[in-house]
């Protein structure tokens, strides 16, 4: 054979060799996966979802693109069983569909450590030598510690923290410091300077950031940190939109902007902390439990007893800590007030029904609620439902648990000992075989395909005789309603009933079980009561013509930001 035929057989043939590895690997996991599902028997390993790089598995298009997990997992078709995720030398399970969901709340042996000790160290910092109590602790989060556990009863963080923190986002406590909120939102909106003309603005998500975000935090933490950083609203969203980086791990070489933004931010909260500590006196606290130097009881109660856990009496150790709760209050709700806002005024009908329902909450200011009466306000209807519909589609979370010593049994499936299992809520918020995606609305007064992809305020309403109504998909058989069956003669709402029935293991932007967010009662109330106090003191209008998309650069993350900017005009109602 010729040199120069040699060299073109070569050529050829070289790319192929190259490429077998990969084109092996792709067709062993998918005649795995086929196996695994097709054949019969139970405790089997979940069905790897085919990848093609041996070794890694699926981490590159994970880490280039958290999305692309959805498709792996089930979002486009959607999987009544769970799937397994390679992640280098780590496996995944990620469970979808509503009955096995369900199945992994009730779980009392399932742990939420994996996923407090990841962001800790990933998203907030948290010293090496104080992330050792968070893998130490073993007793569980229930008053009795787990029977295998060794944890002294004081460095019991994982119950202590949810103990205290359950009891701040509930009962007087809750209402107190939703009272606080309010007042502080109000006071807020009143120096906004914007008069009774219009006055054209570029963007709405940052309005709501400006208007949102002091109110809540000196509500949390007292006026002190906000005086002491003047800059800490832009620290803080400059480290929310770096969250992406921390995410795939990026070293401080890399992103060393990020870094230094971050312990920027640290650096305030250890600041507040020492300052608190150093003036904070009993007469200071005020009658609803709040006190200038700490703000809320619970940050009052989280400098008390954390530095007396083993291994956080340490500055650093909790400056991560406060900010790990700050971020989870402020960068989902703040962003929901934005997603709401921006569906609802480009639903005029809706929009009229949301501000009845406003009307009817509201109290004389002389009454120490700042103007609207929390709970009825939160009981609305229309409100409600919005609100829900707005977290089902722009929120996205990964819930994690660990399994425990004892292998978990998910149907015929069996997921092995100290493995993680994770729950996708966009997958199961886009699941066609649980959710409702035909229906009424009173903005076109018709019946129509109402897709999960869209924005349907009405989602989570059940209206009398309408069984087709409410969120879960119906029953084919059952008659269809027309528009007329849902409406007055007035053209107005016909009693609807909000309702989450039926939805544990479909609605999930809190994750679920004992372990959801023990603050998502605050949440709710902090968006309606923010969308609620912002459109009662300003008008506005939508002013841009292109789409505003969610970043799904942040998948996981929690509340989506928007891809861009939002324009809109504003003027204060007379």
């Amino acid at each position: 054979m010729a040199i120069s035929e040699l060299l073109t057989y070569s050529s050829t043939v070289s790319p192929f060799l190259l490429l077998l590895p990969f084109i092996l690997t792709y067709l062993s996991t998918c005649l795995q996966a086929f196996f695994s599902v097709h054949t019969t028997g139970d405790g089997k390993k979940p069905p790897v979802a085919p990848y093609w790089i041996p070794g890694l598995g699926h981490a590159l298009p994970f880490l280039w693109r958290t999305s692309n997990v959805s498709s792996l997992t089930g979002e486009t078709e959607p999987r009544q069983y769970p799937v397994r995720l390679q992640l280098g030398p780590e496996e995944l399970n990620f469970v979808s569909g509503s009955e096995n969901i369900v199945q992994v709340w009730r779980a009392k042996a399932l742990e939420a450590k994996a996923v407090t000790c990841f962001s800790l160290s990933t998203f907030f910092n948290t010293p090496k030598k104080s992330m050792k109590i968070y893998h130490k602790d073993n007793s569980g989060i229930n008053v009795q510690p787990n029977p295998h556990s060794n944890t002294a009863h004081k460095d019991r963080y994982y119950y202590h923290t949810r103990k205290e923190t359950i009891g701040f986002f509930s009962g007087p406590a809750l209402k107190h410091f939703a009272n606080r909120f309010q007042s502080l939102l109000m006071q807020q909106t009143q120096q906004v300077e914007v008069g009774h003309d219009w006055v054209d603005m570029p963007d709405l998500y940052r309005f709501v950031q400006d208007v949102t975000f002091a109110p809540a935090i000196e509500a949390m933490c007292g006026p002190t940190i906000l005086e002491q950083t003047p800059d800490l609203q832009e620290i803080f969203w400059q480290f929310d939109m770096d969250m992406y980086y921390f995410f795939k791990g990026a070293p401080r070489w890399l992103h060393p902007k990020a870094w230094r933004n971050r312990d920027r931010l640290l650096d305030s909260l250890k600041r507040w902390h020492a300052h608190a500590s150093e003036y904070f006196f009993e007469a200071s606290v005020e009658a609803d439990g709040h006190d200038p130097f700490y703000g809320s009881p619970l940050m009052r109660r989280r400098a008390e007893y954390l530095p007396t856990i083993e291994c956080l009496d340490d500055a650093d150790a909790l400056a991560s800590q406060d900010l790990g709760l700050i971020w989870a209050e402020n960068a989902n709700s703040i962003p929901a007030v934005f997603w709401l806002m921006l569906e609802l005024l480009q639903r005029p009908e809706v929009f009229r029904e949301t501000r009845t329902e406003i009307k009817a909450a509201q109290v004389p200011f002389d009454s120490g609620n700042g103007g609207m009466d929390i709970d009825t306000l939160c009981s609305k209807p229309f409100l409600q439902s919005s609100f829900a519909e707005t977290l089902r589609l722009y929120t996205s979370l990964f819930a994690l648990r660990n399994v425990g010593r004892e292998p978990f049994k998910i149907g015929k499936w069996c997921i092995g000992s100290n493995k993680l299992i994770a729950v996708d809520s966009r997958v199961a918020h886009m699941d066609q075989n649980t959710w409702n995606t035909e229906g009424t609305s009173v903005e076109d007064s018709r019946y129509a395909p109402r897709p999960l992809d869209g924005f349907w305020p009405e989602r989570f309403l059940e209206y009398p005789g309408d069984p087709s109504s409410g969120p879960l998909k119906f029953n084919p058989n059952k008659p269809k309603a027309t528009g007329a069956s849902v409406l007055d003669q007035h053209g107005s709402s016909a009693n609807p009933k909000f309702t989450m029935e039926g939805l544990n293991g479909a609605w999930l932007p809190f994750g679920g079980g004992i372990r959801q967010c023990p603050g998502k009662n605050f949440a709710k109330q902090e968006v309606i009561m923010s969308f609620a106090v912002l459109t009662e003191m300003f008008e506005f209008e939508l002013t841009g013509q292109d789409p505003v998309k969610p970043d799904m650069k942040y998948y996981g993350l929690g509340t989506f930001p928007p891809t861009g900017k939002t324009p809109f005009r504003i003027r204060r109602r007379r």
